[in-house]
């Protein structure tokens, strides 16, 4: 399945949202941070960081656009 640009780069968005979620999560300033969540969320960042490395094997950017090189 092809993916576009706009398609890979909403991924990494995600990806990019959830990091910051774990990190929030694991680095609280007050209190304990939820281990099951860290280790859930640690899971989904995985999963998405495979599925956006999947998509770059499969990315189909269209070049026939005008360029710098053109």
């Amino acid at each position: 399945m092809a993916h576009s640009v706009e398609q890979l780069y909403e991924k990494v968005a995600v990806l990019h949202t959830k990091a910051i979620e774990l990190h929030r999560e694991r680095y609280k300033t007050q209190g304990f941070y939820d281990k099951a969540k860290c280790t859930f969320l640690l899971a989904d960042v995985r999963s998405l960081a495979r599925e956006i490395e999947r998509g770059l094997v499969d990315l189909d950017i269209e070049f026939s656009k005008s360029s710098i090189d053109s």
